[in-house]
């Protein structure tokens, strides 16, 4: 389990408060409250369709209110303008797409957008950011490639290339281990806690994947029809019977050697 080594109170406050987010008049998310811990891993998980994507989408400006509200150090996020809201708050959507015929390192290089002016050229800085970014990611041998040209992990890892480029305080991360294989989404986990740990930023990942949820942080929010069932230590969260709560899943719950939760799901009798 993920132990950030940076300060309390470090870091850009994230909140929402009696939040509620529709599509088509329907409600996915209704008056949730719900803080970010600052300079910390958080992983949501819960079943398919219980909002978990739905509250990144609101806590990154892409989805209004409803009502209530989400607010960024005490600042209503309507108030900020793009490049402020972007030098601080980045977001790795699913499924995003790429323009046809971009580069590598031309996608990655967007991520720098908030810190030029309209007509300005890349600075030294933006070059090592990107440089940085692609390198972390293990893409940098990509860079000249066409994104389409990729495979779909190789496509995603270039993705959050751009998101790191970007280099704000918060970065939300919307299933990032998509297309990912065993061994790139541990990798992926790990860089993200590398980063909260050496430059104290605040994570907010949807996850599918429980074990790798539990392995990567330190505070895990379990949601359950648009509102948040359970929050806290993955070792309080991931109980055989809140997973039986939450997800309708009977399974057996162990730790690993670093004490980090481990689901393994119960066989059906009919299977046995």
């Amino acid at each position: 389990m993920a132990q950030s080594t940076v300060a309390a109170g470090e870091g850009l406050r994230l909140c929402a408060e009696s939040l509620t987010l529709n599509y088509g008049g329907r409600n996915i998310v209704e008056n949730l409250d719900f803080e970010v811990p600052q300079g910390r891993v958080t992983s949501i998980i819960g079943p398919n369709g219980c909002g978990k994507s739905t509250v990144l989408r609101g806590f990154s400006r892409l989805l209004k209110p409803a009502s209530g509200r989400v607010h960024l150090d005490g600042k209503d996020l309507a108030r900020y303008g793009s490049r402020e809201f972007a030098r601080r708050v980045g977001l790795l959507p699913q499924d995003p797409v790429a323009p046809e015929g971009i580069t590598v390192v031309d996608l990655v290089s967007r991520g720098r957008y908030p810190y030029q002016g309209m007509f300005s050229k890349a600075s030294r800085e933006d070059d090592d950011a990107v440089a940085w970014a692609l390198e972390a990611t293990h893409t940098d041998h990509l860079a000249s490639c066409q994104v389409a040209e990729l495979s779909g992990g190789q496509r995603q890892r270039v993705w959050i290339a751009m998101a790191l480029a970007q280099e704000t305080d918060v970065l939300l991360l919307d299933e990032p281990t998509t297309y990912l294989d065993l061994a790139h989404q541990v990798e992926l986990l790990d860089l993200v806690v590398e980063l909260n740990r050496t430059r104290g930023t605040t994570m907010v990942l949807v996850l599918h994947e429980l074990n790798l949820a539990a392995r990567c942080a330190d505070h895990l929010v379990a949601m359950k029809d648009g509102a948040i069932a359970l929050a806290g230590d993955p070792r309080d969260v991931i109980t055989r019977d809140h997973l039986a709560d939450v997800f309708g899943l009977d399974a057996l719950v162990s730790t690993d050697d670093a004490g980090s939760p481990v689901v393994v799901p119960v066989p059906r009798k009919e299977f046995v």
